[in-house]
């Protein structure tokens, strides 16, 4: 009988900490709005006018907005960087060379030294 009673109330035990059969609802998430990306205009000049042009960027402005694989492109090299979406670069600055902006169909977007 006592072992009859000890199992009857580990079974009781047993049921008290099942879990409920009805999953208890989660509240709705609203998806954050993303703000629109606006893509950065071409930096074809120097910011500052008085600001010497290291690098020849003068000559390959009117390049903006035409693919990279045109004849007058410059070729990527050590003074010459082309940078495309994603490519990591380095951080030094080397006034001395052209950095050109790709985007990702290959348009030139713009352009600096450094």
């Amino acid at each position: 009988m006592k072992n009859t009673f000890l199992a009857v109330v580990a079974g009781i035990a047993l049921m008290a900490c099942s879990p409920s059969t009805e999953p208890t609802p989660a509240a709705p998430v609203e998806p954050a709005a993303a703000a629109p990306v606006e893509p950065a205009p071409p930096v074809a000049t120097p910011a500052d006018p008085a600001m010497a042009d290291t690098c020849n960027m003068a000559q390959y402005t009117a390049l903006v907005g035409k693919p990279v694989t045109d004849a007058g492109v410059p070729a990527a090299g050590p003074s010459v960087r082309i940078i495309k979406p994603g490519d990591q670069v380095t951080m030094d600055f080397s006034e001395a060379r052209l950095n050109i902006d790709v985007d990702a169909a290959g348009v030139i977007t713009g352009m600096r030294c450094g």
